[in-house]
């Protein structure tokens, strides 16, 4: 019996095919691994041959496309995995094909927000997201708690290297998504929550702010957690 469970952070874009992708890649699952519990190893994968970014609707099928035909073999020999784009492209399909838990950073942060608050808002990258954003809140049955969604205007690609003007976008729109009522706030992009900025947000605007990729991460340990206590079992 292993002692260390193996938690899969899978990007189903392009990430080492950006240039500095492949230290990009390093970075994050550094990131991830200095969050993760001690009992917990996390490994980044990704799909070369998806979108640079996910930005549209378009971009979203074209990342679930190649999630569920790159993501069997990837997983494999992995505990959990995570999907590594907030949108959760291909989420409810990649349960059917892999059987371990797979956790979607949008559904896993939502949820949360909705247990920290009674209105939430979701920070985002441009404005063609919001659409999907909006579909994906229905979808996970929390369209009564949803109080704003706005967007900082920086494509996903723009973000790390604009990191302190993206911080202060962040501010600026997380209080007019106060204004609207909007009581806890969820980063609506992975790459925002690795800009780790959460923190900053709170202090900021005095109120809870997920970050995904951490909600995503103890959502996984969570699972496994249950499940090596057998309080929850595999389906599938």
């Amino acid at each position: 019996m292993r002692d260390t469970q193996r938690i899969c952070y899978f990007v189903p874009g392009a990430l080492s095919a950006h240039p500095g992708g492949l230290q990009e890649a390093r970075r994050r699952q550094a990131y991830l691994q200095a969050h993760a519990g001690s009992a917990t190893a996390v490994e980044i994968r990704d799909n070369p041959a998806g979108p640079a970014s996910i930005e549209s609707p378009a971009e979203e099928q074209q990342a679930a496309a190649g999630l569920l035909e790159v993501l069997p073999g990837a997983a494999a020999g992995f505990d959990a995995v995570i999907i590594g784009c907030f949108g959760d492209p291909g989420l409810r399909a990649a349960r059917d094909l892999v059987n371990v838990p797979v956790i979607g950073p949008a559904q896993a942060s939502m949820h949360l927000a909705a247990q920290m608050g009674d209105r939430i808002g979701l920070l985002t990258v441009v404005d063609s997201v919001i659409p999907v954003l909006h579909e994906l809140v229905k979808e996970y049955g929390l369209s009564g708690s949803l109080a704003a969604v706005r967007a900082v205007d920086v494509p996903v690609l723009g973000l790390r290297e604009r990191r302190d003007e993206v911080i202060g976008r962040m501010v600026t729109e997380g209080r007019k998504c106060l204004d609207d009522g909007v009581d806890t706030l969820v980063l609506g992009c992975m790459t925002m929550g690795f800009l780790d900025a959460a923190e900053t947000l709170q202090a900021e605007l005095r109120t809870p702010v997920v970050n995904p990729v951490l909600a995503a991460l103890h959502t996984a340990e969570l699972f496994l957690g249950l499940l090596r206590d057998k309080s929850l079992t595999r389906t599938g």
